[in-house]
């Protein structure tokens, strides 16, 4: 009898321990499924636009993995993966009528026509964060010029593509603090500007990377004697506020329903520039097969000269805003006649 009880019991606690696992299980089961769904994957093609040039550089590992390369940004909803088709423009004009038709979704453009195009569009940009420092440089072949002091009374050729954009209104705020007698010329396309210095038919030109780099490279071929007067440089002497020449934009109209898409762009942009920055000698191919610049030795020299950032949040906004008060104060229609308002700005 005893025995038979034993069985009994045996059975019972047998029975009992199979349901506790099985009730285990399937709260270890619900827990699984929360999770997989926290994580659910979400996917989104962005057009993104970029000038060729220092901003292309940026772009370049990016547009080259056409996919997301840092961490994706995850929320309660998912995990935001991206697919990037990238388009690369000579001019910023272009990139205007790509952002006002939908065309692109992000793009990278200098930090006044951002300003412009904020109130042309009734307020659908969003600038989210600054891409470059300052990209520009005097080269003088008179051997004069070793600073903003050394330009009064001679003829500053820039290239016609830069006059209305940063450059034009950076360099006549030099002139400006620094009060020389300069007369600047925008009479020329880039290209004619190199071949010209090079010949000896004009003497002082005030040039943005990569082009200064490719000058320089070509007065040392030709053995002509030439000095380079660092732009940022002769800013930072009459201005506190550092120049914020690029920046990244995006549409609201957009942003307003990928936001998690975008927030993992910030994610991508960052790696991206930071491959530009650490590693020039493996971001040059990239460069060069996407018709940045044109060949690889050009882009290894000019890289580390194109203060390529990523800033973004407050820094971005401090940067950006205190950049365009400048320009406003120099010159009110170089931001389209008053700055914007705190609805410009992208913080995240």
């Amino acid at each position: 009898m005893k025995k038979t009880i034993s069985k009994i019991t045996a059975m019972v606690l047998s029975l009992a321990m199979v349901a506790a696992l099985a009730a285990c299980a399937g709260k270890k089961d619900d827990k699984v499924s929360d999770s997989d769904a926290a994580k659910t994957q979400v996917s989104t093609t962005v057009n993104v636009g970029a000038l060729i040039g220092p901003t292309g550089v940026s772009m370049a590992k990016l547009a080259a993995e056409e996919k997301t390369l840092a961490d994706a940004y995850a929320d309660n909803v998912g995990e935001y993966v991206n697919t990037y088709k990238t388009s690369f423009v000579e001019e910023p004009t272009q990139m205007v009528g790509m952002l006002s038709s939908g065309e692109v979704d992000i793009a990278c453009v200098p930090t006044n026509l951002a300003a412009k195009l904020y109130k042309v569009t009734s307020g659908n940009i969003r600038v989210a964060a600054v891409s470059t420092l300052g990209v520009l440089y005097f080269i003088d072949t008179t051997g004069e010029v070793k600073s903003v002091a050394d330009l009064d009374g001679k003829t500053i050729y820039a290239p016609s593509s830069v006059q209305g954009a940063n450059p034009e209104f950076i360099l006549n705020y030099l002139i400006e603090k620094n009060g020389v007698n300069a007369k600047v010329s925008f009479d020329f396309t880039v290209d004619e500007l190199t071949a010209k210095i090079i010949k000896g038919d004009v003497q002082t030109v005030m040039v943005p990377e990569p082009k200064a780099t490719a000058i320089k490279g070509q007065l040392k071929q030709n053995e002509k004697p030439f000095t380079v007067t660092n732009v940022q440089d002769e800013w930072n002497k009459v201005c506190d506020t550092p120049i914020a020449q690029g920046v990244v934009v995006v549409r609201a109209d957009w942003l307003k329903d990928n936001e998690g898409a975008f927030k993992t762009f910030l994610n991508d942009f960052a790696a991206s520039t930071d491959a530009a920055v650490n590693n020039v000698d493996a971001i040059a191919a990239d460069v060069v097969s996407l018709g940045i610049i044109p060949n690889e030795n050009l882009a290894k020299a000019a890289i580390p000269n194109c203060n390529l950032v990523c800033k973004t949040g407050a820094d971005m906004k401090s940067s950006v805003s205190a950049f365009l008060d400048v320009l406003l104060a120099a010159d009110p229609q170089s931001v389209g006649g008053e700055v914007p308002d705190d609805a410009f700005y992208y913080v995240g």
